[in-house]
């Protein structure tokens, strides 16, 4: 599979180096799902493994975005990011989307 071959390749100790970037959403993806395989025997090959998890913005952290993109004070955009929070539930990808649908 292609996990196998990522395997292959991150494992390689012939001197090579390579950066490898993989995502999954963590709601979509269950415990027993390839990906954790691959990740539990690259740590087993003793390649050396990161792991990042990203949220959402929560409404503070939104008002203060919203806020500076329009160069208003925060409790001037309060009752919009309230609503684009509410539309998004902080994912900046969707907040953009749907900042820019407006």
């Amino acid at each position: 599979t292609a996990l196998d071959v990522i395997h292959t390749f991150l494992s390689d100790t012939m001197g090579s180096c390579m950066l490898f970037l993989g995502t999954y959403r963590d709601n979509e993806v269950q415990v027993g799902h390839a990906v954790f395989d691959l990740i539990e025997n690259l740590e087993i090959s003793n390649v050396p493994t990161n792991k990042v998890s990203l949220t959402g913005l929560d409404q503070e952290d939104l008002n203060e975005m919203i806020s500076d993109a329009l160069c208003l004070y925060p409790r001037i955009c309060k009752s919009l990011s309230d609503i684009v929070f509410q539309k998004t539930k902080g994912n900046p990808f969707f907040v953009l989307e749907f900042i820019q649908s407006l």
